[in-house]
């Protein structure tokens, strides 16, 4: 504890030692959207730096002076250098903001907070129309690469209302991408949450897209989506107990999922594990085949779970770190860090104790600068 909180001190001392840039996060510090943060309750940005913990307010969305009010923000974005020029960006999506509520993206600049609208999902005159944009991902740019770019992730949008991926131009226009609910393979019935895999050279990689409901007995699916023909395959159905680990509880469902640099996939599941506190899975990028990492409601391996949304690899991809909505003090949310060789855990920032920094209330998304 002493440790702790002599590490605590120091942050504080550099941080109010330091320029009028400080405000802006270092390399390496996280990234951390709170959906509820902030005295409004209209969601905040936090830097959170990933040794001590200790947490800074980047932007509150409910302060009108530094831009747009957010209804939902949702989704978070490390945008580099070389789509638009300059210095990398900072991208938040808004599920319930912009015309009609149809949702809306942001730029965050993080050095002072200040937001601009990127996307405005319910200008028709901008592209087809969003309905609840969540996710978003930025693809850079390699050699030979099918696939570069900004895309959002809508809960709502496409056929029958099973989702659909738009791509962001930079001038705010957008198409559709991949509709997941039309014949292009298999359909889509609960898709929430995506990310691109790589492969060699850029070639071959795929779109990973994570659904809820769909798969034997309603546990779930990874779906596979080809950048170029857009057609769609199940990769891991979650209730395949020929695919390896199955969670059979009715509330057990992959969420969010990230892919390494070395083609690996590791999806968080929630509602799975022991006690329903969630579970840490790698999914082999050939077979689909599952193995359990890391049980967050074993405490052997940890802190324990309640209610994990999002993972996100340390910048060296050596560890993950896994955000939990309603973990912690006051059940105000956690982030925690995960060995993926030994599945073991670490609380890195508790959002319900003060002694890190400002409080948060339900933070949903993760980067890492």
């Amino acid at each position: 504890m002493l440790a702790r909180q002599l590490l605590l001190a120091l942050a504080l001392g550099a941080a109010a030692a330091g320029d009028a840039h400080a405000s802006y996060p270092a390399p390496g510090a996280l990234v951390v959207l709170d959906e509820e943060g902030g005295p409004n309750s209209r969601g905040a940005l936090y830097a959170i730096e990933p040794v001590s913990g200790y947490r800074r307010v980047l932007t509150d969305f409910g302060n009108g002076i530094q831009g747009p009010v957010a209804a939902k923000p949702s989704g978070l974005a490390r945008v580099s250098t070389g789509l638009w020029g300059g210095d990398d960006r900072w991208v938040v999506t808004d599920a319930n903001g912009g015309t009609d509520n149809r949702g809306a993206v942001y730029e965050v600049d993080l050095a002072n907070g200040a937001r601009t609208t990127v996307a405005d999902f319910g200008d028709a005159s901008r592209g087809p129309l969003g309905r609840q944009p969540e996710g978003v991902i930025y693809v850079p740019p390699v050699l030979l690469g099918p696939l570069s770019g900004f895309f959002v992730l809508d809960r709502r949008a496409g056929t029958d209302g099973r989702a659909a991926i738009f791509k962001l131009e930079s001038n705010g226009r957008r198409s559709v991408f991949s509709d997941l609910g039309d014949g292009r393979g298999a359909r889509a019935a609960q898709a929430v949450a995506f990310t691109w895999r790589p492969g060699a050279l850029g070639l071959g990689g795929k779109l990973l897209v994570t659904d809820m409901t769909t798969g034997t007995n309603g546990h779930g699916a990874l779906l596979t989506v080809d950048p170029i023909n857009k057609n769609r395959t199940v990769l891991s159905d979650f209730g395949d107990v020929l695919q390896g680990w199955v969670d059979a509880r009715r509330e057990s469902a992959p969420n969010s999922v990230i892919a390494g640099n070395d083609g690996s996939i590791y999806v968080l599941v929630v509602g799975g594990g022991t006690d329903s506190r969630g579970a840490l899975i790698k999914v082999d990028p050939s077979s689909g085949y599952r193995n359990l990492v890391s049980d967050l409601g074993v405490d052997s391996q940890g802190p324990t779970g309640s209610l994990p949304v999002a993972i996100r690899w340390s910048k060296d991809q050596q560890t993950i770190y896994v955000v939990d909505a309603k973990g912690g003090t006051d059940a105000r949310g956690t982030l925690l860090q995960v060995d993926p060789a030994t599945g073991a855990r670490r609380t890195v920032s508790d959002f319900g104790l003060s002694g890190y920094g400002p409080l948060g209330q339900s933070p949903r998304a993760i980067d890492v600068n």
